[in-house]
């Protein structure tokens, strides 16, 4: 089943998916994601290492709807288990 998620991203990686130079994510696995999934990135004001430190939850700009075209899971190439890298596709903002 094809499933859509939310997630908060750091600005520095956001603004590198836009630009094109980083056409994966690199998540923790605890959605369950599959081929075929969609990601609604929302960029954030702060990193996540500087939310952990008290710096509050802020969205900025328009978020970016991408598809999961290629899942790398965990264990495979030094990966950690628990984790995977997704190839994501079709940039595009809405909003």
């Amino acid at each position: 089943m094809i499933m859509v998620h939310e997630l908060k991203t750091d600005p520095g990686a956001f603004d590198d998916i836009v630009a094109g130079i980083k056409p994966f994510e690199l998540r923790f696995n605890d959605r369950n994601y599959q081929v075929g999934d969609t990601l609604i990135l929302r960029k954030t004001k702060y990193t996540g290492e500087e939310m952990a430190e008290g710096k509050p939850l802020e969205y900025i700009s328009s978020p970016l709807y991408l598809n999961v075209t290629y899942i790398l899971s965990g264990k495979l190439y030094g990966l950690k288990s628990g984790w995977v890298i997704m190839a994501i596709h079709c940039c595009d903002t809405h909003g």
